[in-house]
């Protein structure tokens, strides 16, 4: 079984909680993002009193076995000794590459749940999107896998003592324990800033090291998985569309400009942010509004789901917290926070009016609406005033690279969300 050698994800314990439910488990995340590791944590949770296995669908005897269906996938496992009167635990790696996923698990789920339990993983949503069906509503359950939060940063450069310094609910927390170690945190996020979170790269402590790692991701996962699995066309322009992105992080996207810069048509440009989008590179943010007359509808905010691979394409890792653009680092990472950490049922918008006045974040949490500005350095903002004022909201809050300060607007370190 799996050793101990792997670091817990905030996923595992979430996952765990359907294990004994009927549905298929996916989970989706970009490649390099820790979905294996993910897999075995939890098939060492399991336990070896459990019949438990796993296929890497990227091997060609896998992929041809379950492609035949269920039945010769049960058959399969029991030459390998499956369990016949209880459940076996499934993983398959790499589920996109299946011909068929939605009638995989279809079949699966409504005829042999009481005989193993699949979890499944894709680095392509999209992919699988195109390849799942609505028969499929109710025999599965989703999770997203996203590279590494701050807490779990610091846990994987197993400075524990640090990562429970940090508080669970930042937007509640009433005290500030991180103050005591404020160098450390400092000097540990401007490397979380630069470099991102992927765990390889985490787990590198040469920064020669990490940038190789970075360039493998960039061109194995960007420049030809995603290239394989999807009709780009001219991948020239494809590549040139992903450089101008990153050097657009946090800004508004306006679609026909992209594309005459480019020179690819507008729907070509659309059907490429779905293919980054839906390959866990990029997000695309909806402005918030209840009145279409007074604020601005169509522009989205385009966010990177990773700092590292953004600052590696546009060609800049220098490791500085007077670099020019950290500003654009710090909202990149408090966004990446707020998806990491935001409930299904939750949305994430940005505010901004005619005039101009903006505010970064927009936060809702069931019927509550909490307005985050990042900024650098600790100061007023008018759009937040304004935001919360004419939304009768009580708090706002501005992460910022200083301390913590409980008022109407807190100040909290931009850590805290990260």
């Amino acid at each position: 079984m799996v050793t101990k050698m792997f670091y817990e994800r905030k996923l595992t314990e979430e996952i765990m909680k359907y294990l004994k439910a009927p549905e298929a488990i996916v989970i989706f995340g970009s490649r390099q993002v820790g979905k294996t590791t993910l897999l075995k944590i939890i098939m060492n949770e399991i336990g070896v009193k459990k019949k438990v296995f796993y296929l890497d669908l990227e091997e060609t005897k896998n992929l041809d076995i379950v492609n035949e269906g269920p039945v010769n996938l049960m058959e399969y496992l029991s030459s390998l000794g499956a369990a016949k009167n209880v459940k076996n635990y499934v993983f398959l790696d790499e589920f996109h590459y299946m011909e068929n996923p939605s009638k995989f698990l279809k079949l699966a789920v409504d005829h042999y749940s009481d005989k193993m339990k699949i979890v499944c993983t894709g680095s392509s949503a999209l992919k699988l999107k195109m390849k799942f069906q609505d028969a499929l509503v109710g025999r599965k359950l989703a999770f997203n896998l996203y590279p590494l939060d701050f807490r779990e940063f610091l846990v994987f450069k197993e400075k524990k003592n640090l990562a429970q310094n940090l508080p669970l609910e930042p937007l509640k927390e009433k005290k500030d324990l991180t103050r005591f170690f404020k160098d450390d945190y400092t000097r540990y996020f401007n490397e979380f800033l630069v470099f991102g979170s992927y765990p390889r790269v985490v787990l590198e402590n040469s920064f020669e090291k990490k940038e190789k790692i970075l360039g493998e991701i960039v061109s194995t996962y960007i420049y030809k998985d995603i290239k394989s699995l999807f009709n780009i066309g001219s991948i020239t322009r494809f590549n040139n569309l992903i450089r101008v992105l990153a050097t657009q992080a946090g800004s508004l996207v306006n679609v026909s400009e992209l594309a005459r810069l480019i020179g690819i048509s507008r729907p070509t440009v659309l059907r490429y942010f779905s293919i980054l989008e839906n390959s866990f590179l990029i997000s695309l943010l909806s402005p918030y509004s209840r009145n279409v007359r007074v604020e601005v509808r169509k522009a989205n905010k385009i966010y990177w789901h990773d700092n590292g691979i953004r600052n590696y394409i546009i060609g800049d890792l220098t490791s500085s917290l007077s670099r020019t653009d950290i500003g654009v680092l710090l909202e990149n990472m408090v966004f990446t926070g707020l998806i990491k950490r935001k409930k299904e049922i939750d949305r994430l918008y940005y505010w901004r009016t005619k005039d101009k006045t903006e505010v970064d974040f927009v936060y809702e949490k069931g019927k509550q609406i909490i307005p985050i500005e990042v900024k650098t350095h600790a100061r007023q903002h008018r759009g937040l005033k304004n935001f919360m004022k004419k939304y009768k909201i009580r708090n706002g809050y501005i992460a910022h690279l200083g301390d913590f300060k409980r008022d109407i607007i807190s100040f909290i370190p931009g850590f805290w969300l990260s």
